[in-house]
């Protein structure tokens, strides 16, 4: 039942009016607490009563409406730009590992021809790993 103070339900306040954006209402401290309590014992596997429980998902869909409320357009487009920048360093780094690996097998061999045809050691190093 809504009184002219807020949101009720069985005599319960879970908003006050004031707090009103765009038509929902938000959470205040006080009844921020009281959801977080109820929240708690949802966690915890207690069953709520009929009223604790619209208390509940009225506190719920208070929250979640507020996080949606909050992401813009343009913070999506830019998380966009970034993945699609994080997608091409990924393609450039698998790329480069590619001509590394390929590298690493072009001075194993070459290595080991010098030592066949000399019958030294290029180098007390190993600078390449063996290939794969």
């Amino acid at each position: 039942m809504a009184q002219e103070a807020g949101v009720c339900y069985n005599g319960i306040q879970l908003f006050e009016v004031a707090d009103r954006e765009e038509g929902k209402p938000e959470m205040n401290k006080k009844d921020n607490e009281r959801w977080w309590q109820l929240h708690l014992r949802v966690c915890l596997g207690e069953t709520l009563d009929a009223a604790e429980q619209g208390l509940y998902a009225e506190g719920l869909a208070s929250m979640d409406a507020a996080e949606r409320s909050q992401l813009h357009t343009s913070d999506l487009a830019e998380l966009q730009r970034l993945q699609s920048e994080v997608a091409k360093l990924e393609a450039t780094r698998a790329r480069l590992e590619a001509k590394s690996d390929w590298l690493n097998r072009q001075i194993w061999t070459l290595e080991g021809a010098y030592m066949v045809l000399t019958g030294f050691q290029l180098s007390s190093q190993d600078y390449a790993t063996v290939p794969a």
